[in-house]
């Protein structure tokens, strides 16, 4: 413990900190410390409540003269002496003034999440529980909880599912966050736990399309055409998107973003960067030889361009995809073409370690798979290269049926 007899011109030619934090403990008052940083120097006190070491912030010394600073600080020892911990009051007083927009900000800020991720959360959170950012959170009750989630469920069930999940996130992140000295929670239990308790959150209902019928699939992509004057390449675009998508399970923001810089036609390989990939993992994949034609041709249209569909990302084609439903008769989307890569894939009995590789599913503690399926797009390329031949055995199969 560093002590010096403390004096006003100690005090303001005291050299600051070259890194970190000193503290200086002055030999007149017990508890009585000068805390020194880079740029600050602050009165601080010091003693022990209930056994345990309490150090209090008094002041900083350009707004405290010396004189002022030991009289609060003989305070706040006194205080201590007799259990009372200041600390302990401020972090209940945070507690009981944090709004649920606080928490919102808080846990957004401590998670590690795309751009587009984070928007998403945020937008959920202002979209269903806006009205309450001003609200603390110890005004949000259970019942209170209860009927703005029936409101939500009366209008979306999936939605209702999602703003609790985010919620309920936003909150256990405060409770987490605001703690006593002893690491105990100072916020109560999430009110959104009235949901589960009492049973009345809707059942997951696991969506099942895939592409049951290749030749159909492939005809009514063939009949597309575009009427857009602005957009001229959108159904050629379309076609070669979903092509795309179902002869290699990738996600549709995936698919859509991809850079010519992320293929390599020598090798037979394009690359999912880590930034963009949705588990945060870079993925280097090896196309099949019906994954480079249709490279092949997309080159051949934008060659020089940054992305393989031109200037920009692929601009969301859902006026395409409606008319394209209409075209096959029955309700397909973008995650299904990934979805029925996978169907296809479980028919052929590829490998569950190499189809989690190909969809970029993060293994967690499967330690064999992680064994199993390197790093090297060689291993895959076997199994790409047989379930693009299945799909055209299937479409062609129906044709000449």
């Amino acid at each position: 413990m560093l002590t010096k007899k403390f004096s006003a011109q100690l005090v303001r030619d005291l050299p600051f900190a070259e890194s970190g934090q000193t503290v200086f403990f002055d030999e007149a008052l017990p508890g009585f410390g000068l805390r020194v940083g880079t740029k600050s120097k602050t009165y601080i006190a010091q003693s022990r409540v209930r056994g345990k070491t309490r150090r209090v912030s008094i002041g900083r010394t350009e707004k405290l003269t010396l004189n002022d600073a030991r009289r609060l600080a003989k305070k706040a020892l006194a205080e201590m002496a007799n259990d009372v911990d200041r600390n302990a009051e401020k972090r209940l007083e945070r507690a009981k003034l944090m709004t649920l927009g606080q928490a919102v900000e808080g846990w957004l800020s401590e998670r590690n999440l795309r751009p587009s991720t984070a928007e998403s959360y945020s937008s959920t959170m202002r979209r269903e529980f806006g009205d309450w950012y001003d609200t603390q959170l110890r005004q949000i009750t259970p019942a209170t909880y209860q009927k703005r989630y029936m409101q939500i469920l009366d209008r979306t069930p999936a939605g209702a599912a999602l703003a609790t999940r985010t919620f309920k996130s936003c909150w256990n992140w405060a409770r987490a966050d605001l703690t006593d000295g002893a690491g105990n929670t100072l916020i109560a239990e999430c009110p959104a736990d009235i949901v589960s308790r009492k049973k009345i959150l809707p059942k997951a209902k696991r969506k099942s399309t895939y592409v049951h019928d290749w030749a159909a699939f492939f005809a009514a992509l063939d009949s597309l055409e575009t009427n857009s004057n602005r957009h001229r390449d959108a159904g050629e675009n379309f076609r070669a998107f979903m092509e795309l998508l179902a002869r290699t399970g990738l996600r549709q923001a995936e698919a859509a973003n991809m850079r010519w810089e992320d293929v390599d036609m020598k090798r037979g390989t394009f690359v999912i960067p880590a930034e963009r990939a949705k588990n945060g993992q870079e993925l280097v994949l090896p196309m099949s030889n019906q994954t480079h034609a249709l490279f092949e041709r997309l080159r051949g249209r934008t060659e020089g361009l940054p992305y393989v569909w031109g200037s920009t990302p692929l601009r969301d084609p859902r006026k395409t995809l409606t008319r394209f439903r209409e075209a096959l008769g029955w309700d397909v989307g973008f995650h299904d073409m990934r979805r029925s890569f996978a169907v296809v894939a479980t028919v052929l009995d590829v490998q569950q370690s190499k189809v989690k590789r190909l969809l970029n599913h993060a293994t967690g503690n499967d330690v064999t798979a992680g064994y199993q399926v390197l790093s090297d797009p060689e291993t895959l390329r076997n199994s790409v290269q047989q379930i693009s031949d299945y799909i055209d055995e299937k479409r062609i199969a129906k044709i000449t049926s």
